[in-house]
């Protein structure tokens, strides 16, 4: 089925991961839709600080078998994606066609709690990209 004109297309970008954290696992992409991706440009937006606490939790996600954390839920209520929180940011997550992880969007938390309408309009968010992920790699396992 051709896209519409006016769809923004959807691709991942595959995150290197330093070899210090040791070999990866799991491979770590973000996505990205029309030549723009949330997860990024929330990232360059934090100070250094906030940066490398991401980047240390996302680079032991991606080589340590089993990793847990109490900045990392794999799993969030009834919704099949995940988060990495360093307060108070949240990085959204999914594993798709083995061991990649995907990193699809990115939300401030000001309060106390994500209100239920929050977390079901991010898995909207979340059903297009791992949708999109299993056509482009699904038959790359």
């Amino acid at each position: 089925m051709p896209r519409k004109i006016n769809e923004k297309k959807i691709t991942f970008r595959l995150l290197p991961i330093p070899i210090h954290y040791g070999k990866a696992i799991n491979n770590v992409y973000f996505a990205v839709e029309g030549n723009k991706s949330t997860v990024m440009t929330s990232f360059k937006n934090l100070t250094k600080e906030d940066q490398d606490a991401v980047k240390s939790i996302i680079s032991k996600m991606a080589t340590v078998e089993g990793f847990t954390s109490t900045r990392v839920r794999w799993k969030l209520k009834e919704y099949g994606y995940g988060e990495i929180k360093p307060l108070p940011h949240r990085f959204f997550f999914f594993q798709k066609c083995g061991n990649n992880l995907i990193f699809f969007d990115y939300c401030l938390k000001k309060t106390r709690s994500f209100k239920d309408a929050v977390y079901k309009q991010i898995n909207e968010r979340y059903k297009k990209y791992e949708e999109e992920f299993e056509k482009q790699y699904g038959s790359k396992r």
